[in-house]
């Protein structure tokens, strides 16, 4: 008794005295540090929070400086995230007025039409920046540019004067600093693609890739970092369960076993994502997956199904989609389909990521 108390007090000194670095943006210090805190409290790991004041901030100064993550704004590639990041949050550009304003605007000539008095903010700050890239596509730009009234240093100056004085109708600005200062949210149509994704991306070293990847699904996580995230106005995401290391329950032809088991191996060392699997015959997948969707032991359901191409599956339960893009393995194709409740939707779709990756770079 006195070894093994004695080795789990190592293991928990061990994980007290573990530290991460992070840099984020100013705007989102506040959900970022709270989020920290309920994680040292949670997980016994020390978590130093930087913040800077430019969203645009380049991820080669973050591994230059050694930070363990990076949360920044950013869009998807056309693949998908990098292995390396999770989706945290989102934000948009809108038109904001104060809450008794009459009507909804939707295009911005509506704005115009009502001699409407506004502000932006400059093009230097990131919220400007992103402005006049999406209304130079819709090519309203210039007018827009022409008509307004102020300019202000941040989407927050511009929130608090825009809720505390009559000097203006409206502002462009982030959808979070609108929320926060309790103002009306109007949806421009020329805005729909003004959208940043709030990303954390991983930095690892060889002796601490566990902990800054723990985080930043400690970020992610419904009942964790979303909580933050929404009490400060930003959009969440649809994030995985929090759990210290996710598993996958997977199941797979059996024709497949012989291969995917190495793909299995190498996604678990380069993601941190654990896979259960379990290997059946082709024909009888689907059937079991119909009997378990419809009795009570729908939890059962596994993740992930992986199967020969999906012409040779009969029909699969409603629960699962086919994810599109899947490449060939060991020069078989196969089909990756996805349980449309799964606690781990990140993980799972990381998996997709993943083979789609590897086999591009072979």
């Amino acid at each position: 008794m006195i070894v093994v108390w004695n080795k789990i007090g190592e293991q928990e000194e061990n994980r007290i005295n573990k530290s991460i670095k992070i840099v984020c943006d100013e705007a989102v210090a506040i959900p970022v540090k709270q989020c920290a805190e309920q994680f040292e409290r949670e997980m016994k790991i020390k978590v130093s929070v930087h913040s800077k004041s430019l969203w645009d901030q380049n991820e080669s100064s973050a591994k230059e400086e050694a930070y363990d993550l990076d949360l920044f704004a950013g869009k998807p590639t056309s693949e998908g995230f990098a292995l390396n990041q999770i989706p945290c949050a989102f934000r948009s550009i809108i038109f904001a007025t104060r809450k008794d304003f009459e009507p909804n605007i939707t295009e911005l000539v509506q704005v115009f039409q009502n001699n409407l008095t506004y502000s932006t903010a400059p093009i230097s700050a990131k919220d400007g920046k992103l402005l006049k890239n999406s209304l130079e596509k819709a090519g309203k730009w210039e007018k827009v540019l022409k008509q307004r009234k102020k300019t202000y240093p941040s989407s927050s100056a511009a929130a608090l004067a825009l809720a505390s004085g009559n000097d203006l109708d409206g502002a462009f600005m982030w959808d979070f600093s609108a929320r926060k200062f309790d103002l009306k949210i109007h949806r421009v149509n020329e805005l729909r693609r003004a959208t940043e994704t709030l990303l954390a991306g991983t930095y690892h070293s060889e002796g601490n890739r566990l902990a800054p990847m723990q985080f930043a699904r400690f970020l992610a996580a419904p009942t964790k970092g979303q909580f933050y995230f929404a009490e400060s106005g930003f959009v969440g995401v649809n994030g995985d369960v929090w759990a210290e290391k996710p598993s996958l329950y997977v199941y797979g032809a059996n024709p497949i076993k012989a291969f995917i088991l190495d793909e299995f191996d190498r996604f678990e060392k380069s993601c941190l994502i654990s896979i259960e699997p379990h290997f059946l015959d082709q024909k009888n997948i689907a059937l079991s997956l119909n009997l378990i969707a419809q009795s009570k032991a729908k939890k059962a359901l596994p993740d992930l199904v992986i199967t020969l191409s999906a012409s040779s599956v009969t029909q699969m339960p409603d629960q699962y989609q086919l994810l599109s893009g899947t490449p060939p393995i060991n020069n078989t194709q196969l089909s990756l389909y996805l349980l449309k409740s799964t606690r781990f939707p990140v993980s799972s779709k990381k998996f997709h990521d993943f083979l789609c990756l590897n086999q591009k770079n072979k």
